[in-house]
């Protein structure tokens, strides 16, 4: 640095420049900030105007105008450089722009499952994912559904949000995350929550776990008054503003049969082809039949053949998202046949699928034949191998009468001679009713109902029963009333002892209507039940009780398939027709009874402990034993340390506080 004496006393200092930038007026820049790209030259920032002596600025204007020019100059230069690079950074960057990211999954027809975290819950979430449905897993804490239900590790499962594949394919199944509290109204109806839902699944409970001091009890409140008795009837009340119902069966024309040139498909198929003398034919419904449509007529000959028949041409139908045909017919009290021929039959002759239907004379009839009605015939004999039929590979349809029914039994509703049906519009198929609310409850609740007050009665009872720890059953049961009541398509299964072991499996299942069954049946079990449930027709309406069949011929040959649980549900009565097969009845709903004492509460344990075989009988258990298997009916709920939830409570562990907490849902 060198000084500058303006005048006597007065000194200026300024930076000390290289002589040849002091000479050419050129400036050296000392850095570039990486951020601003804007230059720092030493002078620039080292000089300015009240640092210039007087005399320099008086003496040497030219000098100084030259110089500061020169910094402004070389600024601008920098500065355009700076950005012309910029510029040419983005050129380059726009020359590989990133692939836009995939759309969001759909959420159509999805399935809330409430409860979703708990041990039932999560298997329930896995059963639906895995039968390619959308489910929307509703739970108190993310945090946690993301811990059981994307981590990994025993107890979790190791799905995750959104496709469950690479390939992004919906039939995997798409998962979604809600928190919801269904305690809280607020949060039943929160915006979002039911974008897309169709059905719910409620495996909600009574929450247990370790207390802060110390015990084990009801955290956070969670009772199953509270969280059955209360929450699922507030969900139910607020469903009709969040959940669209659907409580009828819809019909779709499939093959129209009003006109000569759509009639001009079928062909006739009458028993001359092997040497018999019946005749028949379709035609279009004359004008005064009053409906649009098709009439089959003709007359059946018993000798040499006994059949009438006509068949479609090749038609490849997919109704595959369909549950069967829909006919409106006008009859004569004949039984008829409906034949399905698939894809896979077209290169195998007298190969086919047949269900028979009947007919009222004189009486318009709506005629619903469900897929699983079709039975696999090959050379007019029924087929106990055949593979059940696959509605998305129908090739060819036909109409049949023929004095045989299946394997050269006698049609009981059959006459020789002429014949008539009407056919109204054509062949329909038909999609029907599914559960909206599937609900998992406990096997016990409506013998606990129809006890009441009756100790003695109580006392003679299975052990669950007898114990009922917070009323658990009677709230469990005030639930189910609430989704029976609500006006929605339901289904509500009661669940014997669940328990986690599958040894010894697989089993095949049992369900009982009536409450006056016991066993026992893992979790897997039950899940897997309450899915197929939400997807068939033949669980709505209808409440049960559910275990495993441990009968010799029942257990370790074959799991449950599809057609096991069409079976399994179709033997049971509607709600609504109970009576009719015998069955009295659902009770009205009574408070709970009073608890029972510590001392009572001991003898029901030493029961279910003998039941298990754990010890041997003493004098204690002094109430009358129930019979084999029993103690499973309540297995999850007995302990010898305190009261637990009803038969199908469930466990989850966590950390909290560096303690484990479990909770029991039910």
């Amino acid at each position: 640095m060198q000084a500058l004496t303006s005048r006597p006393g007065v000194s200026r200092i300024i930076a000390s420049v290289p002589a040849a930038t002091r000479t050419t007026g050129k400036l050296v820049p000392i850095s570039q900030s990486s951020s601003s790209r804007r230059p720092q030259i030493a002078c620039a920032a080292t000089l300015g105007l009240d640092q210039i002596p007087l005399e320099a600025l008086a003496a040497g204007g030219v000098v100084l105008a030259g110089f500061i020019g020169a910094i402004s100059v070389q600024m601008q230069q920098q500065s355009q450089t700076s950005e012309g690079g910029a510029v040419l950074a983005n050129a380059a960057g726009a020359s590989e722009v990133a692939p836009p990211p995939p759309p969001p999954p759909p959420r159509e027809n999805a399935v809330l499952v409430l409860g979703a975290t708990g041990r039932l819950g999560r298997r329930v979430v896995a059963k639906l994912l895995a039968a390619g449905r959308t489910v929307v897993a509703g739970c108190r804490s993310l945090d946690k559904a993301q811990d059981v239900l994307l981590g990994s590790g025993e107890g979790r499962m190791g799905l995750q949000e959104g496709f469950q594949d690479e390939e992004r394919s919906a039939e995997r199944g798409i998962l979604f995350l809600e928190q919801v509290d269904i305690t809280n109204p607020e949060s039943l109806e929160r915006p979002g929550l039911w974008d897309g839902v169709q059905q719910v699944v409620l495996t909600v409970g009574t929450v247990f776990g370790p207390l802060p001091e110390g015990g084990f009890g009801v955290l956070d409140g969670m009772t199953s008054e509270r969280v059955e008795a209360q929450g699922i009837s507030s969900l139910v009340s607020i469903l009709p503003k969040v959940l669209p119902k659907k409580a009828n069966r819809t019909s779709n024309l499939v093959l129209p049969m009003d006109t000569a040139e759509q009639l001009a498909v079928w062909q006739k198929l009458d028993d001359v082809i092997m040497g018999g003398a019946s005749d028949s034919g379709l035609e279009v419904a004359p004008e005064g039949a009053g409906v649009t449509g098709a009439v089959w007529r003709g007359n059946l000959v018993v000798q040499g053949g006994g059949f009438c028949g006509t068949r479609t041409r090749k038609l490849d139908l997919n109704l595959g998202d369909q549950d069967g045909v829909h006919l409106r017919l006008l009859g004569d009290g004949q039984t008829f046949k409906l034949n399905i021929k698939t894809i896979d039959q077209e290169e195998i002759p007298e190969s086919t699928y047949q269900a028979t239907f009947d007919t009222d004379a004189g009486q318009w009839t709506d005629v619903y034949l469900p897929w699983h009605n079709f039975v696999p015939v090959k050379r007019a004999q029924s087929d106990p191998d055949g593979l059940p039929l696959d509605p998305a590979r129908i090739s060819k349809l036909g109409l049949v009468l023929s004095r045989f029914e299946f394997n050269k039994m006698p049609n009981p509703d059959y006459k020789a001679g002429p014949f008539e049906l009407l056919i109204d519009g054509g062949i329909r198929s038909y999609r029907d009713v599914r559960p909206q609310l599937v609900m998992i409850s406990s096997a016990g609740v409506e013998r606990n109902a129809i006890i009441g007050d009756d100790a003695v009665r109580r006392a003679a009872d299975i052990p669950i029963v007898q114990l009922n720890p917070n009323g658990t059953l009677n709230h469990k049961y005030t639930a189910e009333i609430a989704v029976r009541s609500s006006g929605y398509p339901y289904s509500v299964v009661r669940s014997t002892g669940m328990i986690d072991s599958s040894e010894g499996g697989p089993y095949l299942l049992q369900a009982e209507q009536g409450d006056d069954i016991v066993g026992q049946i893992s979790r897997d079990e039950v899940a897997e039940c309450l899915a197929m449930a939400v997807n068939m027709p033949e669980a709505t309406g209808k409440t049960f009780e559910l275990r495993r069949n441990e009968a010799a011929e029942s257990k370790g040959k074959r799991p449950m398939g599809q057609w096991d649980y069409v079976r399994l549900f179709l033997k049971l009565a509607l709600d609504k027709h109970r009576w009719r097969v015998g069955l009295h009845p659902m009770p009205r709903a009574v408070p709970p009874p009073p608890p029972v004492t510590e001392e009572r509460r001991k003898e029901i344990v030493a029961q279910v402990a003998i039941i298990r075989g754990q010890q041997q009988p003493t004098a204690t258990a002094v109430a009358p034993q129930p019979g084999a298997g029993d103690g499973a009916n309540g297995a999850s709920v007995l302990s010898k340390a305190t009261p637990q939830p009803a038969a199908d409570a469930e466990t989850v562990k966590e950390k909290v506080n560096a303690k484990e907490t479990v909770e029991v849902r039910a």
